[in-house]
């Protein structure tokens, strides 16, 4: 999983746009249905704590999360999800 900024152009290089993955996160063993369980998320920014905030040497991720998959659409059979605009899951 990446998210990485936008580079800008420099010299003969080419800069290029910011990307940012996206996932399909677990929230918990649902088996009723395939995607029940899963909540889509995008990956905004990758980095670690500075030491002041102690010795936790992993990476975390800012995520933004989606809204649950709701029923498929009935022209293209696709679930449909939309960015969360509140702190709620």
């Amino acid at each position: 999983i990446r998210a990485t900024p936008e580079r800008l152009s420099s010299g003969r290089k080419p800069g290029g746009p910011a990307r940012f993955d996206m996932g399909l996160i677990s929230d918990g063993p649902h088996p009723v249905l395939a995607v029940a369980g899963l909540r889509v998320a995008q990956v905004r920014a990758i980095f670690t704590l500075p030491r002041q905030f102690g010795t936790y040497t992993r990476a975390l991720a800012y995520i933004e999360w989606f809204t649950p998959f709701r029923t498929p659409d009935p022209s293209s059979g696709m679930r449909l999800v939309s960015r969360l605009t509140r702190h709620c899951r």
